[in-house]
């Protein structure tokens, strides 16, 4: 019993040294359990940390992104509206051009069409004028052609000739062929008074032929120039008078008719009204008219008085009348040629008129006007696109320095969160190892406390069986 006993003893030092050990390592294997999940938590808040920075991170640098491809797009778009802008201000600088010469244009033809009416006021009253001529001149000529034909104012000898066939009825009057100048048509009218009525026949056969007819039909009287006694007539010899007007001067003859002009006025003279004609000398059978025909001084004669209405109205009417025909012709040919004029003067204003392109002009200017407010439109657009970019890189320059904050921030926590992974797989490496010493550990506690109990049991069945043979040997 007492082998067993020491034995007991023995094992159950052994026992209490594998529990000590056992606790020991059991211990030390809570510990690293302990710090192992205390790493973790502080891994899982550095893992959170790390992430959120992460997804910061991610969303930062897609912000930074998405601006800048918002920069970029609107950055063509700048470069696409300027270059609008430029096909605009090119448009509307052509525009303003074309809107110049449509006004400088518009300001031509308007002077045209001004000076053109001005024109054509003037070609209407000239027209009117010369209307009015006409009128005057065709009434003058059918008054004086009636005149002429009827021979009012000449005796019925020199009507009855005028119409006889047997005779040269052509033959002129003197009032026929002297144009004078009208100032001073009522003088010689008045100085040749007494010849007006005479005809004017180219030989005597000629006029004795009158004579004898109007004596035969008892038609009067009539006298008569002979144009060939004239033939070989010098008009000279007749002294100049300074002052005074030549009567030749102022007389139209034909070139047949000259010498007897230069016979009945080569010696007359013309004065001034006002002129004391009685004071002044007559020398060389010269004769002097007063201007107003009042009176007529010779040599040796002085005759005059008052002056009729219809005076001066007698002489050159045959040469007056084919003037007025003369004179009615060119004033119908000026009226047609005014009235042409007129004609085409309207024409032109009128295609002047079709020139005045108003709606050109204002077409252009809406244009214009379009072109301008686009200009200001695509101005506005580019500045505010610009101002976007501007606010759009200071929102990327922000980004960046809070990504690199983020970064900066988060340098310290992922260098920790390394270290803490790097201990955990210390401590996991050291978990295993004490794991594996605990298990030794426990099974040889657990042996050990196998061996005690087994032991303790045979000492125990001893102890029993010497205390019941004692208890037998006690009775």
């Amino acid at each position: 019993l007492e082998e067993l006993r020491d034995q007991l003893e023995t094992l159950r030092g052994s026992v209490d040294d594998k529990r000590e050990a056992f606790d020991q390592k059991k211990r030390i294997l809570e510990q690293m359990r302990n710090e192992y999940q205390q790493r973790q938590r502080t891994q899982f808040e550095a893992e959170k940390k790390v992430a959120v920075a992460d997804t910061s991170v991610m969303n930062l640098q897609r912000s930074i992104q998405q601006v800048q491809e918002e920069r970029g797009q609107r950055s063509g778009q700048i470069s696409q509206l300027q270059n609008e802008k430029g096909d605009a201000e090119d448009q509307l600088q052509g525009k303003q051009d074309d809107l110049q010469g449509l006004i400088t244009r518009h300001e031509e033809v308007k002077g045209k069409i001004l000076q053109s009416q001005s024109e054509l006021e003037a070609l209407r009253s000239q027209l009117v004028d010369e209307n009015r001529k006409l009128d005057s001149r065709r009434n003058e000529h059918d008054l004086l052609k009636s005149l002429v034909e009827s021979l009012e104012g000449y005796p019925d000898s020199i009507k009855f000739l005028k119409k006889n066939k047997d005779w040269n009825s052509n033959a002129p009057l003197l009032s026929d062929v002297f144009v004078v100048q009208n100032e001073y048509r009522t003088a010689l009218e008045n100085l040749l008074d007494n010849y007006l009525n005479y005809y004017i026949v180219d030989n005597l056969g000629e006029a004795a032929q009158a004579v004898h007819l109007l004596e035969h039909n008892k038609k009067g009287k009539a006298n008569f120039f002979v144009l060939s006694h004239f033939a070989a007539y010098n008009g000279g010899g007749h002294a100049q008078l300074e002052g005074l007007v030549p009567a030749l001067s102022v007389v139209t003859v034909d070139e047949q008719f000259m010498p007897l002009a230069q016979h009945l006025l080569g010696h007359v003279y013309i004065a001034s009204d006002g002129t004391d004609v009685a004071a002044l000398p007559i020398e060389h059978g010269n004769i002097v008219v007063e201007k107003s025909g009042k009176m007529v001084r010779g040599r040796y004669t002085l005759g005059g008085g008052s002056i009729g209405l219809f005076e001066g109205n007698k002489i050159g009417r045959g040469k007056n009348l084919e003037r007025l025909a003369a004179e009615i012709g060119e004033l119908n040919t000026k009226t047609k040629e005014l009235k042409l004029f007129i004609s085409e003067t309207q024409t032109k204003i009128t295609g002047f008129n079709q020139e005045l392109n108003d709606r050109a002009i204002e077409q252009t200017r809406q244009e214009i006007n379009r072109l301008q407010n686009h200009i200001v439109n695509l101005g506005h657009r580019i500045e505010n696109f610009e101002h976007l970019n501007q606010t759009g890189e200071k929102r990327v320059q922000d980004l960046q320095d809070q990504l690199d904050h983020t970064h900066e921030s988060i340098s310290d926590t992922r260098n920790e969160l390394e270290e803490i992974t790097e201990k955990l797989q210390d401590i996991q490496q050291n978990i295993q190892k004490a794991e594996t010493e605990f298990q030794a550990v426990e099974q040889e506690f657990n042996f050990a406390s196998q061996q005690y109990n087994q032991q303790n049991i045979q000492y125990t069945r001893q102890q029993s069986k010497i205390e019941g043979l004692k208890q037998e040997l006690s009775f």
